[in-house]
């Protein structure tokens, strides 16, 4: 199977955009252009050859195509790409279709899924096409009869005709066909139109049939609106890939890699370490970093993956761990002074292995950094792991307390990415299930019961997909200070704060500054009042409370001095994701109602 990739237009609807590149060398939200991310999924897929036609900085996708040096590509220019369509880039690299395609055009933005569920079919001749979508006015469309397609245009609009994206699945004798009804038309001088006028003509000799994707997500970029559109639908998509592994498929997985390896004490009598050694892989260890990781730790991290011609990296264990990872990842090509500058996608594989059950840090886009004193909050997509596995046995010797903690911001996590003003269907979903697992197991798991760690571990995942969408709110911007002022750990802060700023809210809803409006947010308390099977907010408030004096957790006590700190210590950024509104008076006087006074 071969990859046949167009992009020979100019692309003018971009503007400013493409002055200086091709449409597809435009770059989404994550950092990656268009073209090295159909190269990447494609190959991710299994698709090793390329067939690249070119018009305008054809040097610029050469470039890229050197990031791949395990994939084999052909490049055909069209030197006269202004005056022509792409019919006739077809035309120039007709010898080069020497096998089944799967073909698009450059400016497609698609999931990794489709591709895989397309080169999955059975069937042989595809394109995708939704019935669900409002037909578009000036792009594709396809007319589908008994599931065949019969004719791909843009003016045609009759009860037959579907939306359609031009990516394609053919066989060689498919594609042949249609080569071949192309190359008349260049023959006759008719180069101005697009490839599906040849097809049309002769589309019942080249059966197609209508692969739907209105489960998966593909669309076009011909503009800046559709480029800021296209780069916030897909990353959804991009977070739902992330692969869930185990140490079996890891083996396979470690072959021709010399992995980083982040990690502290734990590593030394780890499974990792031992599958490492079966298998004879060389690694580096790198463990120079502090629970609160420093700027100067990752300069160190950096220099072990490069001067070590590390290819892969891997965390193994808490929080820390996995941020230090996801920075070196992502920083690892940069040069310069890179801290807290844009950075592109690279395509170094990151594993994480959690040792604890509460960050969720596994499944988001987030780490913290400090430099000279100043906490950074590291957010880009690309940062997301791309492979975990998720071993609960790892819980197993965890300090009572340092469970209690992670399993407690777990459970505040859910709860806040359930109420923030960013949530959606889908992170409400995995915020539902992940509170729905803690409250049902958190004693369970306290007792090292196997089933209940398993739960817990999950709902911890669960909890860190949910915040990824919608980010933290009040509590946790409440959290900080506690943490730093009184050693207090983490998920402890946060859970003494969160009843109190429920209460708050549900007695305060004509503060709501949620754009959904006040009756969505009584809505979402209710919910929540069920999720943890309470008749209303305050017994569910209450349920919390008790479930904090169980976990027989200390209350720090604050002085008048330490309350002024608290209060203007919060990050106002958190508070904005909150759905009721939260000033200084506010925030003061549920700091006295959380926390002792001294």
């Amino acid at each position: 199977m071969k990859a046949v990739i167009y992009n020979s237009g100019l692309g003018k609807r971009m503007g400013e955009l493409t002055q200086n590149c091709h449409k597809s060398m435009v770059k989404l939200n994550n950092g990656e252009t268009i073209f090295e991310r159909q190269v990447r999924i494609l190959s991710e897929c299994g698709i090793r050859q390329f067939l690249i036609t070119t018009g305008p900085f054809e040097e610029q996708l050469i470039e890229v195509s050197k990031k791949f040096p395990d994939l084999n590509f052909t490049f055909v220019r069209n030197p006269i790409y202004d005056k022509t369509n792409y019919i006739y880039s077809m035309y120039l690299a007709r010898k080069y279709f020497d096998d089944d395609i799967i073909s698009l055009h450059g400016d497609l933005v698609f999931d990794k899924k489709l591709i895989e569920d397309i080169l999955a079919d059975p069937r042989k001749n595809l394109a995708t096409v939704n019935r669900e979508k409002k037909l578009p006015e000036k792009d594709f469309k396809a007319r589908v009869i008994n599931g065949k397609i019969i004719e791909v245009g843009v003016n045609i609009f009759d009860d037959n005709c579907f939306a359609f994206q031009p990516c394609y699945k053919l066989s060689y004798d498919n594609i042949t066909k249609w080569l071949d009804n192309v190359s008349k038309f260049i023959d006759n001088g008719i180069d101005g139109v697009y490839a599906e006028n040849a097809f049309n003509e002769i589309s019942e000799n080249i059966p197609i049939e209508e692969f739907s994707y209105e489960n998966y997500y593909i669309d076009e970029v011909d503009n800046p609106d559709d480029l800021k559109r296209v780069s916030k639908d897909i990353r959804y998509f991009d977070f739902r890939e992330q692969n869930f592994i185990n140490y079996e498929i890891l083996k396979d997985i470690l072959k021709n890699s010399k992995p980083l390896i982040v990690s502290n004490s734990l590593f030394k009598n780890s499974k990792l370490k031992k599958i490492l050694d079966e298998l004879h892989i060389e690694y580096v260890l790198f463990d120079k970093y502090s629970s609160n990781p420093k700027y100067e730790e990752l300069l160190l991290g950096l220099d072990a993956f490069k001067n070590n011609n590390c290819n892969f990296v891997i965390s193994y264990g808490g929080g820390s761990a996995i941020d230090v990872a996801k920075c070196i990842k992502l920083y690892a090509l940069a040069d310069g002074d890179f801290f807290n500058k844009p950075i592109d996608k690279n395509l170094i594989c990151h594993l994480a292995i959690p040792a604890t059950a509460g960050t969720g840090s596994e499944s988001t886009r987030f780490a913290v950094i400090y430099k000279e004193g100043i906490k950074y909050s590291i957010t880009h997509d690309s940062i997301v792991p791309d492979m975990v596995i998720l071993d609960y046995e790892l819980l197993k010797t965890l300090p009572i307390y340092q469970k209690k903690s992670t399993m407690l911001d777990a459970l505040c996590q859910a709860i806040e990415s359930y109420w923030s003003v960013n949530s959606t269907d889908e992170s409400k979903k995995y915020a539902k299930t992940a509170i729905k697992l803690i409250l049902s197991n958190m004693f369970k798991y306290l007792d090292n019961e196997e089933n209940a760690m398993k739960n817990i571990m999950i709902a911890s995942n669960l909890a860190g997909k949910a915040i990824n969408i919608s980010q933290t709110t009040a509590a946790h911007a409440m959290s900080y200070k506690i943490t730093s002022l009184f050693g207090t750990s983490h998920g402890h802060a946060v859970a003494l704060c969160l009843p109190y700023i429920w209460e708050y809210m549900i007695n305060n809803i004509d503060k709501c500054i949620d754009p959904r409006g006040s009756d969505y947010i009584v809505n979402i308390m209710n919910d929540l009042s069920q999720i943890f099977e309470c008749p209303n907010s305050n017994e569910a408030i209450n349920k919390l409370k008790n479930i904090i004096v169980k976990l027989n957790l200390d209350i720090p006590a604050i002085t008048e001095d330490e309350l002024s700190i608290l209060t203007n210590s919060v990050n106002e950024q958190r508070l904005n994701n909150n759905p009721i509104k939260l000033d200084k008076e506010n925030i003061s006087k549920i700091y006295l109602k959380a926390l002792k006074r001294k």
